[in-house]
């Protein structure tokens, strides 16, 4: 594992996926907005985006300890098998915002909710994709 400094992920935006209608990409968060947590554990806040012609909208979201684990494990298990679901949400409770994955013999439905249904602005959105999503998604959140 190696040695946490910034709290987020490492490329200031990583694109997920782009079929030239839905656009689903993370993004690097400001060390104000990273969640601090305990020392030696596990934690990353990272930006996810999603927009499409006429819609754009962003949450930030963060997986710590054995939440994140899980999580990483999830998703490598949905790619390695083409099968497999898991929901991205925000394990530090900022947010109610949300985005599920269900993949099944390789056709993947991606849908969410991005924003606290607390706030003034929220964005639910959904679309199909591939497995290709899933390779620099996963390599953005492995320490």
């Amino acid at each position: 594992m190696r040695e946490v400094i910034d709290l987020t992920i490492k490329n200031d935006i990583v694109p997920l996926w782009d079929n030239g209608t839905d656009k689903l990409y993370l993004f690097a968060v400001s060390v104000d907005s990273q969640y601090k947590y305990i020392s030696g554990k596990p934690c990353i806040t990272v930006g996810v985006a999603y927009e499409s012609e006429g819609y754009k909208g962003c949450d930030v979201f963060t997986l710590f300890d054995q939440f994140y684990y899980d999580t990483l494990d999830a998703m490598k298990n949905t790619y390695r098998n083409l099968n497999g679901s898991f929901r991205l949400y925000d394990n530090g409770a900022d947010s109610d915002g949300f985005v599920d994955f269900k993949m099944k013999n390789g056709k993947l439905h991606v849908a969410g909710r991005l924003g606290a249904t607390h706030s003034t602005h929220t964005l639910a959105f959904e679309f199909d994709a591939d497995q290709t999503l899933f390779e620099p998604f996963i390599q953005s959140l492995t320490f």
